[in-house]
């Protein structure tokens, strides 16, 4: 009788997950398709004429008013938070005036290509929802670190010859990304895992992966910019064969 209530507790605790993976999974579609009708009226100007100017004149407009946004929003959540009041209203409000804020400004300065972009980060942010949901945490950060790589040289093979310096920019900044996960993996490894009283990785979780993937990832993004945009294709292999390397391990790992 006791095994049975345990089974019917463990069956209910993986529909909530389940669910809240569905929620996930559905909020990204809804940002695909709106970032698809963005491209449709913006770009393609499949509307009028006067819709693309009016979305152009907002996002001149919001890349100054989302700067204001963010920091007041990032101000309140601070209050709240000192004040021993729930931050996640000022949280939301404020990640989501950054992202519109960035929206706007790829929209403006990387116009046609700008949209096209963007529209990778909701199909990537699936997969990661998924490896959230259903794999360990560590597993969940190195695919997310490895994804950025695989973006960085997507970009690098695509955008280079019209965008040198802001790809330059874009791999060199992840570089710098990387070197940080790696100087805050060995952080964790001292503190079991924590970063404070914040628990953002078991006890007994395995760093020599990560370390391993930021090493893999900045080498190939340096090795795009050394080698050139005809071998980009080829490193993009690397890094998706990293990343099915990975499932494999970890998938080993959950057995």
């Amino acid at each position: 009788m006791f095994d049975k209530g345990k089974r019917a507790r463990r069956q209910n605790e993986d529909d909530k997950v389940f669910n809240r993976m569905l929620l996930w999974l559905a909020a990204a579609v809804v940002l695909e398709l709106l970032l698809l009708m963005l491209q449709k009226a913006y770009v393609e100007m499949t509307f009028s004429a006067p819709v693309a100017k009016g979305l152009l004149e907002f996002f001149k407009i919001f890349n100054i008013a989302g700067v204001v946004l963010l920091a007041g929003c990032a101000v309140w959540a601070v209050l709240f938070a000192r004040g021993g009041k729930p931050v996640a209203l000022p949280a939301i409000l404020a990640a989501a005036s950054g992202a519109l804020w960035v929206v706007s400004l790829v929209c403006r300065f990387i116009y046609p290509d700008g949209v096209r972009v963007l529209m990778l980060f909701p199909a990537g942010g699936a997969v990661l929802i998924v490896i959230f949901f259903l794999y360990q945490r560590p597993f969940f950060y190195n695919a997310a670190l490895t994804c950025g790589g695989l973006l960085a040289v997507w970009l690098h093979k695509q955008y280079y010859m019209n965008h040198p310096r802001l790809i330059t920019a874009c791999i060199v900044g992840g570089v710098v990304v990387l070197a940080l996960a790696a100087a805050l993996a060995f952080q964790l490894r001292r503190n079991d895992g924590a970063l404070g009283r914040i628990r953002v990785l078991p006890p007994e979780s395995n760093y020599f992966m990560t370390w391993l993937t930021c090493g893999v990832t900045a080498v190939v993004m340096v090795l795009a910019l050394v080698l050139g945009v005809s071998a980009s294709q080829y490193l993009l292999y690397v890094l998706a064969g990293w990343l099915f390397a990975q499932a494999v391990f970890f998938t080993v790992k959950m057995m």
